[in-house]
């Protein structure tokens, strides 16, 4: 049951990441139809998408610790599919943010739900692996979306409006959205057949009526005032990461285009298949490497591995802009994901650690509060403001991405090493339950 899970709700993330990343490909066309700048489309992308994400994470956390987590899966589900197909139909900068917020909110359910599951199904020393497995569908979902649009995009070169039947005449960019929205309804009652472990111990009202074991706000804030070093160095090194990634993956298509002079479509397929390949190894290796450390006796593990490969992550993060050659630039943008890519694997599982088990669904929300709230949310913003407000031309986007990009590997390093010893002190306290 617990890889059938897995494999489900891979399934599920890979729709997720597959509606959120396909805008980063269609910049140009919805900058040129709906008049915006790169700002603008960075807060659709980032700022607009990850508060209703973040924002909604938390109560939705709470009720992922009370209620049946299958059941607030398929809804959220049902949620981000229609609003990413309603983002075909938008005519504004206020409706795309609109409906792109909407997306958000479906996708909140999405990983307080895993995590949660997935601590329940498997002990502490196979975390790593199933977490690094299923966190392999956010990088290929985010790969998906570039090739597949990419594929749109290039079978219609040329093709500004097409006749949709029954729609009437639509943008290629409206096409895109509303192909890659509805599927994910296909998964619905799939997502509606997994089981609630915790009924395994739960009455048989357990669906309507809510746990007398669940945490009080108040005891989740007394914990983690307890232990807020080990959480806020673990939860801000992690987000630093994802604003690495995130900020990066938003404009590696634009920036090939802009730098040289390569066509949206090819830039799109090529770094989406770059995404796949070094996403899929970063969130394994990851999960290996911190779950043998774990073995050898080291507590902190999963926050030694993000130290690790942020300061791997640095060189390539620095270099890849400023490259003359877009075929090694593609190299060590796969060299810089597969070390940022790791966070999904240990960001997750660190959470398992740190909180008790009564605690994880809350506690994981309060986690993608600050990794999205930031990472997401400043990522693509930062790499914008910095081309449009500091200097001034589309064209130097490469600049941007050149100067931010490593000093985020590098305040996700520091941040990580000063937490690894309150890290292996609260591992130690909540040792008998993770």
């Amino acid at each position: 049951m617990a890889w059938f899970a897995v494999a489900i709700l891979f399934v599920v993330q890979l729709f997720s990441f597959l509606d959120r990343q396909a805008l980063s490909l269609l910049i140009t066309p919805i900058k040129a139809d709906l008049d915006l700048n790169d700002t603008q489309v960075s807060l659709v992308i980032g700022l607009g998408f990850a508060l209703s994400y973040a924002i909604a994470g938390v109560p939705i956390g709470r009720l992922v610790d009370k209620y049946p987590r299958p059941a607030i899966l398929a809804t959220g589900l049902a949620v981000w599919s229609v609003c990413t197909a309603g983002c075909g139909f938008v005519r504004s900068f206020g409706q795309l943010a609109l409906f792109r917020s909407g997306v958000g909110i479906g996708e909140a359910t999405a990983t307080p739900i895993v995590i949660s599951l997935l601590g329940d199904y498997f002990k502490p020393t196979k975390r790593g692996l199933a977490f690094g497995i299923f966190a392999v569908s956010v990088y290929v979902g985010i790969g998906l979306s570039l090739v597949v649009g990419g594929a749109i995009l290039k079978a219609f070169n040329g093709v500004d409006v097409v006749n949709v039947p029954v729609l009437g005449a639509m943008k290629i960019w409206q096409v895109v959205f509303l192909m890659i929205g509805p599927p994910g309804l296909l998964m619905v009652p799939l997502v509606l057949m997994l089981k609630e472990p915790r009924k395994m111990s739960a009455p048989r009202n357990a669906r309507l009526q809510p746990r007398e074991t669940e945490p009080t706000l108040a005891e989740v804030g007394w914990y983690y005032r307890r232990h807020w070093l080990a959480f806020t160095t673990q939860h801000f090194a992690s987000a630093m990461l994802a604003m690495l990634f995130y900020g990066v993956s938003s404009w590696v298509p634009e920036f090939l285009r802009r730098t040289y002079g390569m066509p949206i479509a090819n830039a799109g397929f090529a770094f989406g298949m770059v995404t796949v390949a070094a996403g899929a190894s970063g969130v394994l290796g990851g999960g290996l490497l911190s779950d043998y450390l774990l073995k050898i006796g080291k507590t902190d593990a999963r926050l030694r591995t993000t130290l690790y490969a942020a300061l791997l992550a640095v060189p390539f993060a620095a270099l890849f802009p400023v490259v003359n050659d877009p075929t090694l630039s593609l190299g060590l943008v796969f060299m810089m994901i597969l070390c940022a890519s790791t966070i999904s694997t240990v960001g997750s599982t660190g959470v398992q650690e740190l909180a008790p088990p009564r605690m994880r669904g809350t506690a994981s929300a309060i986690y993608l509060l600050v990794f999205n709230g930031i990472g997401l949310s400043f990522g693509p913003t930062i790499f914008a403001l910095l081309t449009d407000q500091v200097f001034g031309d589309p064209k130097w986007l490469w600049r941007s991405l050149s100067i931010a990009a490593p000093c985020m590997a590098l305040a996700s390093a520091f941040l990580a090493y000063i937490g690894l010893a309150a890290y292996r002190a609260c591992v130690a306290e909540n040792s008998d339950t993770i």
